[in-house]
C-alpha cells in the first residue's frame, strides 16, 4: 500500500485527535517550562542578539541596519522580519520573541504529524510527532532568538502544502503551489538553504506517477512564488546596497570558511585564519558587498583547484554537522556569557540532549535502510529531504546547530522501527473461541 493510502482499519485524524492533542499539550508545556526556567536574555554581539536588534530596528521603522546605523544585508532578514511583526503588535520584548517561538515550535509538532500521515501513515506520524514534542534541543532553542524554530516551521509548512494535504481541487491546484512558493520564499529569507528545496520533491513526484512536464510546471510555479518574496528583498538590496545581493552578504564568508587552505569543516577557523583584507578605503556598505564577493570568489577558486582537500572536507563536514546535539544549551548560556545552570544540571542536560539525539540517529539509520523502499513515494521523499539538507550545508560550512531542520525527517523515519517494535510487543487478539 502506497504512502497516504487508507483502508477501513486506518485511524482517521479525528480518531487520533486525543493522542495528538496530548502530544501538542506536552510540546507546549515543555517549551513554556524551559522558557520560564532559562530566563534567557540576548548576549551582546552573537547571532541571537543581532536578530533581536534587527527586529527592533525594523519595528521602530529604522530599516534593516547594522549596529553602526548603516544599511546592511549581512544577516538573512526573514527571522528579524517575522520578529518585528510580533514586536509591532505585542511590544518589543524578547519575551514576545519567546512566545512566538513557543507557538511555532508547538505548531511544528502538528506539522510533523500531518506530513507523517501523508508520507508514512498515521501510526508513524503520531510517533514522529511525539519524538519532536520532547526533543531536547528543539525545546531549548525555543528560549533563544535564533532562526531554528521559525525555519523548521516554515519549511515543514511548505512540505505539507506540497504534499497536498487537505486539498479540494487535486494535487495540481495552482493556488496551493503558489502559496507553497510564497512560504518557501520567506523561508529562504530566513535561511537561503530553503531556496532549492522543491528539488527534493522531484523523486517523490516522479514516483507518484507525475510526468516530467507536470514536474516542470510545478517547479516553475514554485519558483515564481518564491521569486516574488526573494525578489522584493533583492530589490531592496539593490537600492540600499547599490549592488546585486540575492539575500544576504554572509554567503561569501560562509562559503570561504568551508573552502580554503585552513578549512577543517567547521567555522572554528574564523578564530585562527584571516579572510581577505577589510578594505579600509571603502565605506561600510561597499566593504560589506566587496567582502562578500571576494570571499565567495576565493572560496570557489580554492574548491576548484584543490580537489583532494575538498574530498577530505566533505567527510569532515559530515562529522561536524552530525556529531552531537548540545549546541542549544550553549546558546542559552550565551556561550558562557550568562551561565544559569549548576555544573551537575548542566552536565545532565548536555547528556540528555546527546543521548536522545544518538538514540534518534540510530533509529533513523534503521528506518532509512531496513524499512526504506525506493518504490514508496513517501519514504523516498523523506530520505530526499534529509539528503538535501545535508548537501546544502556540506556545500558551505557545518556546525551541529545546522542539522536542526533534519530532525523532523529523522524522527519520522525513526518511527518506522519503533512502530515495528511496538507491534511485536502488543499481544494479538486470540482468534480461537473460548
Amino acid at each position: 500500500m502506497k504512502a497516504g493510502a487508507a483502508d477501513a482499519s486506518t485511524p482517521t485524524l479525528r480518531q487520533h485527535a486525543v493522542w495528538l492533542a496530548l502530544i501538542l499539550a506536552l510540546a507546549l508545556a515543555f517549551r513554556v517550562t524551559w522558557v520560564v526556567f532559562s530566563d534567557w536574555r540576548p548576549t551582546p554581539d552573537d547571532d541571537a542578539f543581532r536578530y533581536d536588534f534587527s527586529a527592533r530596528m525594523l519595528a521602530e521603522g529604522r530599516g534593516y541596519i547594522h549596529l553602526n546605523g548603516e544599511p546592511t544585508a549581512f544577516w538573512p532578514p526573514g527571522y528579524p522580519l517575522l520578529l518585528s511583526a510580533a514586536y509591532v503588535v505585542f511590544g518589543d520584548s524578547f519575551r514576545v520573541a519567546q512566545l512566538l517561538n513557543i507557538a511555532l515550535g508547538t505548531a511544528t509538532v502538528g506539522l510533523v504529524y500531518l506530513v507523517g500521515r501523508r508520507t508514512l501513515g498515521p501510526q508513524p506520524a503520531l510517533l514522529g510527532a511525539a519524538i519532536i514534542a520532547a526533543f531536547p534541543s528543539l525545546v531549548f532553542y525555543t528560549a533563544v532568538t535564533l532562526s531554528e524554530t521559525a525555519f523548521i516551521f516554515l519549511t515543514l509548512l511548505a512540505v505539507y502544502l506540497l504534499l497536498g494535504e487537505g486539498r479540494r481541487r487535486g494535487p495540481d491546484d495552482l493556488r496551493v503551489l503558489a502559496v507553497a512558493g510564497l512560504v518557501l520564499g520567506f523561508a529562504s529569507l530566513v535561511r537561503g538553504q530553503a531556496l532549492f528545496l522543491p528539488l527534493a520533491f522531484v523523486p517523490f513526484w516522479l514516483r507518484s506517477g507525475i510526468d516530467w512536464g507536470r514536474v516542470a510546471q510545478k517547479l516553475i510555479v514554485l519558483g515564481l512564488g518564491a521569486g516574488l518574496i526573494v525578489g522584493a528583498w533583492t530589490t531592496r538590496n539593490a537600492i540600499q546596497m547599490d549592488a546585486f545581493v540575492l539575500i544576504s552578504t554572509n554567503a561569501g564568508i560562509a562559503f570561504w570558511v568551508g573552502h580554503n587552505g585552513g578549512a577543517n569543516g567547521t567555522d572554528g577557523i574564523l578564530h585562527r585564519y584571516n579572510p581577505p583584507a577589510d578594505y579600509p578605503e571603502l565605506d561600510h556598505v561597499e566593504r560589506e558587498v566587496r567582502f562578500n564577493n571576494d570571499t565567495f570568489r576565493d572560496g570557489l577558486s580554492y574548491a576548484v583547484t584543490h580537489p583532494g582537500h575538498e574530498t577530505v572536507l566533505v567527510f569532515r563536514k559530515l562529522y561536524w554537522l552530525y556529531y552531537k546535539d548540545d549546541e542549544a544549551i550553549r546558546w542559552n548560556e550565551g556561550h558562557g556569557g550568562q551561565r544559569f545552570l549548576g555544573d551537575s544540571l548542566r552536565d545532565a542536560l548536555f547528556d540528555l540532549s546527546n543521548i536522545y539525539y544518538y538514540a534518534l540517529f540510530g533509529l533513523f539509520s534503521l528506518g532509512s535502510t531496513i524499512w526504506f523502499s525506493p518504490r514508496d513515494p513517501g519514504r523516498l521523499l523523506l530520505l530526499a529531504l534529509f539528503v538535501y539538507w545535508t548537501a546544502v550545508h556540506v556545500a558551505f560550512v557545518t556546525d551541529p546547530r545546522y542539522h536542526a531542520p533534519t530532525l523532523p525527517v529523522m524522527a519520522l523515519l525513526a518511527a518506522l522501527p519503533l512502530q515495528a517494535a511496538f507491534a511485536r510487543l502488543t499481544p494479538r487478539p486470540s482468534t480461537v473461541d473460548p
